[in-house]
């Protein structure tokens, strides 16, 4: 227990102030006592002071003692609360504490308030070693969710650059066999896409990245992924499609919905060792017809997809971790235990909900739920790709990386492109001063050092108005997508993109063939 106590009487008698005081003195309980007695005074005093313990007459001139303690449980809810009063009833004796009194003392039975008074302290004491307890017992789980998460990073990573840094080395003495160049140049980009898929779980896992929502057909979707869905699944195991019909359209991340799919489904393949059969279906329910156990929804109708697998099911235990980052069952080297947490994390981006049913030895059943948007939507105008990817129009390239500043001017500049580089927005902006006229796209990374990519492209385009966007990055801050609709960007392209994906972009654009992100 403290040295000395700051007590806060609620109580509008100066005697009966003086006499608790003093009674709390002689039983050794040293203390300095703030008297207020109306509702303003006390609401001042509980925001601006701290106290370990308040006292309070039932009844004032002008306030009531069950509002003072709703203004206490509201500002200082850990503080203690005994009423001292001279008359109080049994309702509201049994009401005050039923609204987190720790206790209440007659003015005519004192001899009551130091023991009650004492015990009051301890229990708060108690309950704020129980608080520490908890957070250091909270640090120290988050510390070993940080310690496994790292330790699965760098397993998956190190592997990767393994691969990497090993055919490299390979290429410089193989570089007179053309055939096997090719193949090593194969492993190393199936390794890059490998680690790029990894940051793009994890971004997905943390919600560090904004997808790009478009209003989407599922069961056409669905229909045109089969092929690659079915290219996961081995020859003893079946995939079919169930879809329903009439399907209003939602907003989804058509890349995101892909590693959900994949994600979904080499687990449902790992859960069925001999062979079994995938379904999946789709479906239209109402929030009524959601199940309670999932959070509370905000829309009124949703497109449900479901994964359905005949494999060995799982039990309540294993049930309970599968959404915890880097949990598996399956032998090690066999998966990263990302799998569900990231479909948790994607489902989450999407405003939507998952719910999984299992059963030892009777399959399990992924159920993803997403909403359907309030106003009817179309499905995105699909883009013509143009076979000509050359041109000769001036572009300003500008990204904090000088490797990848050399790449897209050395591809660009071999299919026509007059190409201009720059490695901050105060080179970006002496540049296209100096090249207004002729500069008619800025190829932009987002995260340049002081001043961002939108920003700068914000400022470009108060120069020129008509001046065409390209945004890039490996990840989208959350304001991306306002802030991309208000500099009216022409398209985002996600890092790591491909030499193809880089000269279509930049010649939809150039030709306005290019459709805009919604937010």
């Amino acid at each position: 227990m403290k040295s000395s106590l700051h007590i806060l009487h609620i109580e509008d008698s100066v005697e009966d102030c003086e006499l608790i005081q003093n009674l709390l003195r002689k039983e050794g309980l040293k203390c300095e006592v703030s008297r207020v007695e109306t509702r303003s005074e006390v609401f001042n005093a509980l925001q601006n002071e701290s106290f370990d313990l308040i006292l309070s007459d039932c009844k004032l001139p002008a306030f009531s003692g069950l509002h003072a303690l709703e203004i206490a449980r509201a500002l200082k809810p850990e503080t203690p609360f005994v009423f001292v009063s001279g008359t109080i009833g049994e309702e509201t004796a049994i009401e005050s504490l039923r609204n987190g009194a720790t206790d209440y003392v007659l003015k005519e039975h004192l001899s009551r308030l130091v023991p009650a008074v004492r015990r009051a302290l301890a229990e708060a004491e108690e309950k704020r070693l129980c608080r520490k307890l908890q957070q250091r017992l909270h640090e120290a789980g988050r510390l070993e969710a940080i310690s496994t998460l790292s330790n699965g990073i760098a397993h998956d990573f190190n592997n990767i650059l393994t691969i990497i840094l090993g055919h490299t080395s390979l290429l410089s003495t193989q570089y007179d066999k053309p055939d096997r160049v090719q193949e090593i140049n194969e492993t190393i980009r199936l390794a890059a896409k490998r680690a790029s898929d990894v940051v793009q779980q994890l971004l997905a896992f943390a919600h560090k990245s904004e997808g790009h929502a478009v209003p989407t057909d599922l069961n056409r979707r669905l229909q045109e992924s089969m092929s690659v869905l079915k290219a996961c699944v081995p020859e003893k195991h079946e995939l079919i499609f169930e879809p329903a019909a009439h399907l209003p359209n939602i907003l989804v991340d058509v890349g995101q919905l892909n590693r959900i799919l994949i994600n979904l489904i080499v687990n449902a393949v790992d859960s069925m060792p001999t062979g079994g059969r995938i379904t999946l279906s789709t479906t239209f329910v109402s929030v009524q017809e959601i199940p309670d156990l999932l959070p509370e929804l905000a829309t009124d109708y949703y497109v449900g997809l479901k994964v359905a697998d005949t494999g060995v099911g799982m039990d309540p235990l294993i049930r309970e971790h599968i959404f915890e980052p880097f949990y598996t069952t399956k032998e090690r080297g066999r998966g990263t235990g990302l799998g569900l947490p990231v479909v948790y994390g994607l489902m989450q981006a999407h405003h939507g909900s998952i719910e999984v049913a299992s059963e030892p030895g009777k399959g399990t059943t992924i159920s993803l739920y997403f909403p359907v948007p309030q106003e009817a939507v179309t499905p995105a105008s699909s883009q013509l790709s143009n076979p000509d990817l050359n041109g000769s129009e001036t572009i300003l390239v500008v990204d904090d990386e000088p490797d990848v500043g050399f790449y897209l001017e050395t591809i660009l500049q071999n299919h026509g492109y007059r190409v201009l580089t720059a490695q901050d927005h105060k080179q970006a902006i002496d540049l296209f001063k100096a090249h207004r006229e002729e500069i008619q796209l800025v190829l932009s990374d987002v995260g340049l050092p002081k001043v961002d990519g939108i920003t700068l492209c914000s400022k470009l385009k108060e120069l020129k108005l008509d001046l065409k966007i390209i945004l890039c990055s490996g990840y989208s801050p959350k304001d991306f997508k306002k802030r991309m609709n208000d500099l009216g960007s022409d398209v985002f392209l996600a890092k790591p993109y491909n030499t193809h994906e880089i000269l279509q972009c930049v010649r939809s654009v150039l030709d306005n063939s290019a459709v805009q992100h919604s937010a």
